[in-house]
């Protein structure tokens, strides 16, 4: 059984995500919803300025090959960049807990993954971190990146059920 993380609110418990019908709801606060939306802003800067921490969102395809590589990346980066564009824009439209689609979730799962990349990529992520140190100058960083990990493991776990 898949994990499912979620909150407690004035009416109870609820799971972060939730299948409702035939589609999906987003349960998050508005404290949520902020570091949300405050990620993605972050991630539309770095994809605008070429930051290097968002090389993971555009995957090497020849990696003995620079020449081949780099005509992949102009065949595709730009569809690439659109994709990740268009995800957080979903995101952002439909963070406010409306029921949204599988199209929508999967953006959804696609938005906050290129987010933990990139913020993942800064903070040098392992497998062998250990917890947050509260005087570490990245807390906030690392929050985040917990926040996203827990809430796109709700999206993969919810999706997986149908």
């Amino acid at each position: 059984m898949p994990r499912v993380f979620g909150h407690l609110g004035p009416w109870g418990w609820r799971p972060l995500v939730e299948p409702v019908g035939d589609g999906y709801r987003v349960n998050l606060g508005r404290i949520e919803q902020r570091f949300v939306i405050e990620a993605l802003d972050e991630l539309r800067v770095m994809l605008a300025n070429h930051d290097p921490d968002t090389r993971r969102l555009f995957p090497t395809a020849y990696p003995d090959d620079a020449e081949h590589d780099a005509e992949y990346h102009r065949m595709v980066g730009d569809d690439l960049l659109r994709g990740q564009l268009d995800a957080l824009d979903t995101v952002e439209r439909t963070i406010d807990g409306q029921v949204i689609d599988r199209d929508e979730l999967d953006a959804w799962m696609r938005a906050l993954n290129g987010v933990r990349l990139a913020l993942g990529t800064r903070l040098d992520v392992s497998e062998d971190m250990g917890p947050i140190d509260p005087d570490d100058p990245n807390a906030h960083d690392w929050a985040v990146y917990e926040i996203l990990t827990a809430l796109l493991g709700s999206l993969i776990a919810v999706a997986s059920l149908q």
